[in-house]
């Protein structure tokens, strides 16, 4: 009977071992945390998404094989949310209604992210933005599960109009995706530029997967710009320059754009449309930045490519996990509490601190001019001359007009 009793007693404890072991020796199988990937997976932005997605798959590689977070593994659900406003919210729903994630990422496109902040805001989970850019978010739209590295619209403008006057050109044309992140980026520069003492001689907004650009050449031309200021991204952008490019306006006119308006690893085969190109970025990897090669050597090693601005995403993992940890809780009010103010070393661009007010990243800025396929740096806006006083609850859009100012 001893004999019997002693022989189960080494059976439990060698399965609770064996279970300890699962995922690497750090947690037992059975305790799981998951967050949610929303994005643009296929489309107009499907670079973006997917690029996106192998970020958050790199932090949650890492986070597991120290143990997850609070001893939990790490599972990622991954949705495409056809990079529209509807599918994106029926898609958050599910994966935080269905999935039960604690934390979501995404989406891609600002009309789905600010539709989906409406569905993190009702149901008090974190909301981590790496990519979309419209100024409501951190103004009228924003909440507090709501978080951002992604410099938005104020943050580019405030970077890039001041080098566009000083080294390129007064009179500025802004060219723009007829939607929420265009059209913000498109108010965003026009106030800047005129603020600055810069002149705007056109401006026009083409919807998103135009096709065909050349419609808008003739006005573009007409007004004769100094400079060429464009608001596009994806497949748009790719269009948008082979077409310039044939006729002859990449030639004719400086050029200028977003931060997203194309990734790293669209350029090359764009090479000839984009040289000259002066492109406002957070990161580059031929930023010979420390923080951004190191990011950057790992991220090509995992997945056989560069990285990229979608590499926040990574970020927002990382920060979550960290104000998890912190709480011991992943209750949503505790862990937007702890990221309020919390700095993070290790990031794509270093460290970085979320600041309190509107929880925008408060984070340095790049300009690179487009040589031979590769973001090359020319200058640096310090995140602190960029980021602008918070304007939670302030509407943006408050007496802005489309209006063009003449000179006289």
């Amino acid at each position: 009977m001893k004999r019997t009793l002693w022989l189960a007693m080494v059976v439990t404890v060698l399965v609770v071992a064996s279970l300890a072991l699962v995922g690497g020796g750090t947690f037992a199988q059975s305790k799981v945390v998951k967050i949610g990937d929303l994005g643009s997976k296929v489309g107009v932005f499907e670079g973006y998404g997917k690029q996106a997605t192998m970020a958050i798959q790199l932090a949650v590689e890492e986070l597991n094989a120290k143990g997850g977070v609070l001893g939990h593994k790490i599972e990622i659900i991954t949705e495409d949310d056809d990079t529209k406003p509807g599918p994106s919210v029926r898609k958050a729903e599910k994966l935080i209604l269905q999935d039960d994630v604690k934390l979501l990422v995404g989406a891609v496109s600002s009309g789905a992210t600010l539709a989906v902040m409406d569905v993190t805001k009702k149901h008090k989970v974190i909301h981590w933005n790496a990519v979309s850019c419209a100024e409501f978010m951190r103004t009228t739209k924003f909440h507090k599960y709501y978080f951002s590295n992604q410099p938005d619209s104020r943050m580019q403008a405030n970077g890039l109009a001041k080098y566009i006057l000083d080294k390129m050109g007064k009179r500025v044309y802004i060219f723009y995706t007829d939607y929420a992140m265009g059209q913000s980026d498109g108010r965003q520069f026009k106030t800047a530029i005129e603020k600055l003492g810069g002149e705007i001689v056109g401006v026009a907004g083409a919807p998103l997967d135009t096709k065909d650009f050349s419609p808008w050449f003739g006005d573009i031309n007409k007004t004769n710009p100094d400079v060429l200021f464009v608001a596009f991204a994806g497949t748009d952008s790719l269009r948008l320059m082979t077409q310039l490019h044939s006729f002859g306006m990449t030639k004719k006119y400086k050029m200028a754009g977003i931060d997203c308006f194309l990734l790293q690893a669209d350029l090359p085969a764009i090479a000839e449309p984009m040289e000259g190109f002066v492109q406002l970025n957070h990161f580059s990897p031929y930023n010979p930045d420390k923080d951004m090669q190191a990011f950057n050597a790992k991220y090509k090693n995992r997945f056989g490519t560069d990285a990229n601005i979608t590499s926040g995403s990574y970020d927002g993992v990382k920060f979550w996990a960290a104000a998890v940890e912190k709480v011991k809780s992943f209750d949503a009010d505790k862990v937007s509490a702890a990221l309020e103010g919390m700095c993070l070393d290790g990031t794509h661009v270093g460290r970085q601190c979320i600041r309190k007010a509107d929880h925008q990243v408060v984070m340095d800025m790049h300009l690179y001019r487009i040589e031979k396929g590769k973001n090359v740096p020319i200058a640096k806006i310090a995140g602190s001359d960029s980021i602008g006083e918070p304007m939670v609850g302030k509407d943006p859009v408050e007496g802005f007009s489309w209006e063009i100012k003449k000179k006289k």
